[in-house]
């Protein structure tokens, strides 16, 4: 199989984040880094295809947050009325039929969890999920995407569709999923990557992931430029990179899934979610490892439920499992000491991905300065923690 390595989209990728941060903060700066690319770019060993594309895409990010700050009073304000269209009648009847098989709260959960809409949740039971590491459950991420997908291609595998057949399937129904989810930013990351790798994989293609991602970034950024700022961007992302950088290298030493999965996550989104929550979760792996796969199965039967229409009885056995959830992040978040609260300045968060990045394994130095390096970047990183 062949590796689709265009890995100048990571490069595009940095372009659009420079380029909507420089305007953002002032016009003379958008302009002086704009010259300097292009100077970097002239003069670089570049493709010429490279050079143009990317001086295209600084032009599109430009061009993209001057229409949305001149032409959108609100560049923030994308609401989603639940009531409208099809999206109104597909999540109506989603909310008319989940408590006629489980409690009203338990209903609640997994509405939440399958359409990331809390609104109809409690502010009570979310401070409960987020204090015991479970608020992701209740956004649609990558994880929801996965698990649709996951299904979607089993059930086509047992009945037995022509492979080819598959993406042409999968395709609409990730698009609809999306629509029914309110086209949020971890939405829109996590479908274009999904079927990014559908295509290459139906092509007989192995899709280089940091490509994946960065090409995702790209088209979020220049869709919603104000994207950059917000936590929904900023977590989803540094979250996949994380995973990226480094679950590998923690799977080897700890072998078990479940938890390198989340400690890469943890690594990844950190400094984002300190700065965002305030502190961090300290029963987050214990969740990750107990109570997330309770989810994942009550995710399964819902949307099997849902989509078969006469199926719902599969919820009673959905009922237990949320309950238990329920009651244990209750429990955790009565505990004072259940989260860690910290503080980040933004230095500190730049220099905390610096730091990441250099001690992933994309970072090829000698073992002597990489970590010399890392050290210094360490000090740097604890004195702005005090500061």
């Amino acid at each position: 199989m062949k590796i689709c390595n265009f890995r100048p989209l990571v490069c595009l990728a940095l372009i659009v984040i420079v380029a909507l941060g420089s305007v953002m903060l002032s016009v003379w700066l958008a302009v002086v880094v704009a010259l300097a690319l292009f100077l970097v770019l002239w003069f670089a060993k570049l493709p010429a295809q490279f050079k143009i594309t990317a001086m295209v895409v600084y032009a599109a990010a430009i061009y993209s947050y001057i229409f949305t700050t001149c032409l959108v009073p609100h560049p923030e304000h994308r609401t989603y009325d639940p009531d409208a269209g099809l999206r109104g009648v597909v999540l109506g009847y989603v909310r008319w039929y989940l408590p006629m098989f489980l409690s009203q709260k338990n209903a609640d959960v997994l509405y939440a969890m399958m359409f990331g809409d809390k609104s109809v949740l409690g502010w009570g039971l979310i401070i409960d999920f987020n204090v015991s590491g479970l608020a992701h459950m209740l956004v649609v991420s990558g994880l929801h995407v996965d698990l649709l997908y996951f299904v979607t291609c089993s059930v086509l595998k047992w009945c037995r569709v022509p492979k080819r057949a598959h993406l042409w399937i999968v395709a609409p129904l990730l698009l609809f999923y999306g629509y029914l989810s309110g086209w949020k930013y971890a939405v829109l990351r996590a479908v274009i990557m999904c079927l990014t790798y559908a295509v290459a994989k139906r092509h007989l293609r192995v899709a280089d992931p940091l490509s994946v991602l960065s090409l995702a970034a790209v088209i979020v950024l220049i869709l919603f430029p104000y994207a950059l700022v917000s936590a929904s961007f900023l977590l989803s992302f540094s979250c996949v990179l994380g995973i990226y950088l480094w679950y590998n290298t923690i799977y080897r030493k700890i072998p078990v899934k479940s938890i390198a999965m989340y400690l890469s996550v943890m690594l990844g989104s950190f400094p984002f979610f300190v700065y965002f929550f305030g502190g961090e979760p300290l029963f987050g792996i214990v969740s990750e490892v107990v109570l997330v796969p309770l989810l994942v199965v009550s995710f399964y039967l819902g949307v099997f439920a849902v989509s078969t229409f006469v199926c719902g009885a599969v919820l009673y056995l959905a009922e237990p499992l949320l309950s238990l959830v329920r009651w244990v992040a209750d429990g955790i978040s009565r505990i004072s000491w259940a989260v860690l609260p910290m503080h980040h300045s933004l230095p500190a968060i730049f220099v905390y991905l610096v730091l990441a990045l250099l001690l992933s394994r994309f970072v090829f130095l000698k073992p002597k300065t990489k970590y010399s390096l890392a050290g210094v970047l360490f000090t740097c990183y604890l004195v702005l923690l005090v500061v």
